[in-house]
C-alpha cells in the first residue's frame, strides 16, 4: 500500500485517559496505522494557552506517549493551533519556533502539524502569512527527518466555513500553496467538514489545485460536533474506494469514546485494500464481538441505532434495556456506551464547525 494511515486527536472535548490513549495507539499500530499525532483542541497547552511554555506535567505526559508510540512502531506528532499569530508576528512567532523546538528535543517528535483550522481570518491576505510561517518552520526543519502538515483555514470546499469564519477570499487557495514547498503536506478533509464520500476524483481534483498529494484529515467517525454527539459511529468506512496512491496519507480523526471508536478504525485499511463491501460489514462484526466479548445480536441492533438515528431515536425502555445489556458486559467498550447515554460526552459549544 502506497498511502501511509495514522490517528489525529484532534476533536473538541473531553481528553483522553492516558490508558484510553495508548490502547488506541496500540490497536492502530496493529490495524496497519504508522503514525499517531497529538492534537486535542482541548489541550490549552496547543491551543488556548500555545505561547506558555509546557508544564512540567504536560512534558512528562507527551515524552511518555512519544515513548509508548516508538514502542510501538508508531511515529508520533504533534498538532499546534497559534491563534493570532499573524496578528503579531514579531512577538508571537518567535514563541512558535520555542515550542516546535521543544516538541523536537524534549519530546522527539516525528511530525510537525501547524493547525489553522477553526481560526478566523484577520487580514485578506491572510493565506499569505499563514503560508510564509510553514514556510519559515520548513527551513527551521531542513536536515531533520521531520514531516511537516499544514492545515489551512479553509480546509474544504465547505460553505460552513465560509459561513463560521468569513467568506474566504477568492485567492486564497493560491495564496498558501504559490511557492510552497511540495514537501509540505496539506491536510484536507474532502469536499465536505464531515464528507461521506472521498473519491479519487476528488482527490485528484485538489491535488492538481495544491500542485501536491493531499493528507486527508477524516472527519469519520469523530462525533464532537452539536448534531453528531448523539451519535456513536460504529459503522465501517465506506465510499472511500480507489485512493491508495491519490492520497498521500489519510489520517482519522476518532471519537471520544477512545474504545468504540476502534470498531470503524479497524475498517479503514479494508478500503485501500480494495476488499469488498460484505467482506469490510463482516470484519466490523469481527471487531465488535471482540471488543464486546460478545456477538449480541440486540446489542449490535442498537449500535446501529445509535450510529445511523442518534440517541434521541432510543425510548426510554430501549435506553434502559441497552444499559442493562453494557452493565452485564463488563468491558471498556460497554462502559463507554453507559457514559455516553449519562452524558458524560456532551456536546463542547467550543466546535465552530457544527
Amino acid at each position: 500500500m502506497e498511502t501511509t494511515l495514522g490517528i489525529i486527536e484532534g476533536f473538541y472535548g473531553k481528553l483522553y485517559t492516558k490508558r484510553q490513549r495508548e490502547s488506541l495507539c496500540s490497536f492502530a499500530s496493529k490495524n496497519g496505522y504508522s503514525y499517531y499525532i497529538y492534537a486535542p483542541k482541548n489541550d490549552r497547552s496547543l491551543r488556548r494557552a500555545w505561547m506558555d511554555d509546557f508544564t512540567e506535567e504536560q512534558s512528562k505526559k507527551l515524552k511518555t506517549f512519544s515513548s509508548f508510540c516508538h514502542a510501538h512502531g508508531m511515529k508520533f506528532g504533534i498538532g499546534i493551533s497559534p491563534l493570532g499569530v499573524t496578528e503579531e508576528l514579531d512577538r508571537k512567532l518567535p514563541v512558535l519556533y520555542k515550542k516546535i523546538d521543544t516538541a523536537i528535543k524534549e519530546f522527539n517528535t516525528d511530525i510537525i502539524a501547524i493547525l489553522f483550522d477553526d481560526i478566523k481570518l484577520y487580514t485578506k491576505d491572510e493565506g499569505v502569512k499563514q503560508k510564509q510561517i510553514v514556510k519559515d518552520i520548513f527551513k527551521r526543519l531542513k536536515g531533520k527527518e521531520i514531516r511537516l502538515i499544514f492545515c489551512p483555514t479553509y480546509y474544504s470546499f465547505d460553505p460552513i466555513l465560509d459561513k463560521v469564519f468569513g467568506t474566504r477570499p477568492e485567492d486564497y487557495f493560491e495564496q498558501i500553496t504559490e511557492d510552497l514547498p511540495s514537501d509540505i503536506e496539506i491536510f484536507w478533509t474532502g469536499n465536505k467538514v464531515l464528507s461521506k464520500s472521498i473519491t479519487r476524483e476528488d482527490i485528484e481534483n485538489i491535488n492538481h489545485r495544491f500542485n501536491r498529494k493531499v493528507t486527508i484529515w477524516d472527519n469519520y467517525p469523530v462525533n464532537d460536533g452539536k448534531f453528531i454527539s448523539k451519535k456513536i459511529y460504529t459503522r465501517e468506512f465506506s465510499c472511500r474506494e480507489k485512493l491508495d496512491g491519490t492520497v498521500l496519507s489519510h489520517a482519522v480523526n476518532p471519537m471520544l469514546e477512545a474504545n468504540l471508536t476502534k470498531i470503524a478504525l479497524s475498517t479503514l485499511p479494508l478500503c485501500y485494500q480494495e476488499k469488498t463491501e460484505s467482506d469490510i460489514g463482516k470484519y466490523r462484526l469481527e471487531q465488535i464481538k471482540k471488543l464486546f466479548k460478545s456477538d449480541n445480536s440486540k446489542l449490535i441492533e442498537y449500535l446501529n441505532l445509535l450510529n445511523d438515528e442518534g440517541i434521541e431515536s432510543l425510548n426510554e425502555k430501549q435506553q434502559k434495556d441497552l444499559r442493562k445489556i453494557c452493565e452485564k458486559q463488563k468491558t471498556a467498550a460497554a462502559k463507554e456506551i453507559i457514559d455516553f447515554l449519562n452524558g458524560v460526552y456532551k456536546f463542547d459549544p467550543a466546535c465552530l464547525t457544527s
